[in-house]
């Protein structure tokens, strides 16, 4: 049975990439420190999308398909895992209000919107190929603490208009599995908590999982793409500092990269992690220079 596609028209919005970094506005967080720089030198690069998305998936080379076909069936062709990669294919007929033309090409698109935990994400669901709209399957990593993954999606057009497809607003619900190997995942949530999934070991693989969002006074876009990166660093009782990019690139948005460290022999792994932006802004979540400490057994 076919299920109720709604529809509606809004006013067009433009929407402006963030122009500056100002910290004096910002709104304080939790355990974030952050302080402006004049120069630009140290800032970071920003990730580029295209390399970025959909990288780390499974060590076959295959990806879990979500599949939305045109009878409003939907299902996964494997059981979903957290660290997996994921595909999306949605059949764009599921939704054919709100298309239109001009001048002898089509003017609409879809995209699917992606909740993991509090982010959502969206991703192009269609492209214009000589004035047609054309199907793109998007890829994604989910993250290695993900345990349900929410999709909904929407066709607009240049006029306004949106409909929509969400399981009648209660949207498409997936259930993921933890990982079946490796060590521990260290996740540091976008609502300033922090939690280990097991004991750490000398020798074990660590999953780290840091929300962008934790750091979002330095947040900002510029041509479509993000504009700033996250740094973690660790070092193992007060030894050498290490440091690798905790978060990726997704179009305009940062997300959880979801990196992995291999924990050397010692007593005690500490954490701390730096924000940078194209425009001078540098903030830092160090638990206030105190840095994150998680014992090795």
């Amino acid at each position: 049975m076919a299920r109720r596609v709604e529809s509606r028209r809004i006013s067009a919005r433009s929407l402006g990439s963030r122009e500056a970094c100002d910290l004096q506005t910002a709104r304080r967080m939790n355990r974030v420190v952050a302080t402006a720089l004049v120069t630009l030198a140290a800032c970071a690069q920003a990730p580029d999308p295209d390399r970025a998305s959909g990288s780390g998936g499974k060590a076959d080379g295959g990806a879990t398909r979500l599949v939305f076909s045109e009878d409003f069936s939907e299902g996964a062709d494997r059981p979903l895992v957290a660290g997996d990669t994921i595909t999306i294919s949605y059949d764009l007929d599921r939704i054919t209000d709100c298309r239109g033309s001009t001048g002898g090409s089509e003017v609409w698109g879809t995209t699917a919107h992606v909740k993991i935990g509090s982010t959502v994400v969206d991703y192009a669901l269609s492209r214009l190929a000589n004035g047609r709209v054309a199907p793109v399957t998007p890829e994604l990593q989910l993250p290695s603490t993900a345990t349900s993954i929410e999709l909904w999606f929407s066709t607009s057009n240049r006029w306004g208009c949106i409909a929509y497809d969400s399981n009648d607003g209660a949207n498409y619900r997936f259930e993921v599995a933890p990982r079946a190997h490796g060590g521990a995942v260290l996740a540091f949530d976008a609502d300033f908590s922090e939690s280990q999934s097991a004991a750490l070991e000398a020798g074990d693989s660590v999953v780290l999982h840091y929300a962008p969002e934790r750091l979002a006074t330095c947040a900002g876009s510029t041509g479509g793409r993000a504009a700033w990166g996250i740094t973690g660093y660790w070092k193992v009782d007060g030894g050498e500092v290490h440091s690798l990019m905790v978060a990726r690139a997704q179009g305009s948005e940062l997300v959880a990269a979801d990196p992995s460290i291999t924990v050397p022999p010692g007593r005690e792994l500490q954490l701390w992690f730096e924000a940078t932006s194209v425009w001078g802004c540098h903030a830092y979540d160090s638990d206030y220079g105190a840095n994150y400490r998680f014992a090795i057994d």
